[in-house]
């Protein structure tokens, strides 16, 4: 199974702003996962990094704008699709705080898959999206 995980661990950082001085996070979860997607889809780097993350917060802040800008360029290449479709299952199994989203992607390299997508809130209550199950977009998927 392919996973990617934000940060397995780290401290909570007090910058709370992005380089293009907006607000890391999103004030939901939903709108972490659309900033995500919708920015994969724009090749928007920043704006996927911005609400990539743990419960400790932003993800850049602990591995730094190169290391997270090469893999939002990875994700970006998978994630590329023409419209999609959110729908939202919560797992109690892994806390109360994180929330469990499966994308309906139409129009991947894939054709039309279903990408699982965990957010989850920092201490300050800002939303990231921490992990992203891309079995579906593989490249043994389908083959």
């Amino acid at each position: 199974m392919i996973a990617l995980l934000a940060a397995i661990s780290g401290g909570c950082s007090a910058k709370t702003t992005s380089q293009s001085g907006s607000a890391y996070g999103a004030s939901t979860s939903e709108m972490a996962v659309r900033g995500f997607l919708d920015g994969a889809n724009a090749d928007d780097y920043g704006r996927m990094s911005d609400v990539f993350g743990t419960d400790a917060g932003p993800a850049v802040e602990r591995f730094g704008v190169t290391d997270i800008e090469q893999r939002m360029i990875f994700l970006a290449g998978l994630l590329k699709h023409s419209s999609y479709e959110l729908q939202q299952s919560n797992l109690a199994q892994l806390g109360p705080d994180r929330v469990r989203w499966e994308a309906r992607m139409s129009g991947t390299r894939k054709g039309t898959v279903v990408v699982p997508i965990i957010t989850v809130p920092d201490r300050t209550g800002r939303w990231y999206v921490e992990r992203l199950n891309l079995d579906a977009l593989s490249a043994s998927a389908g083959s």
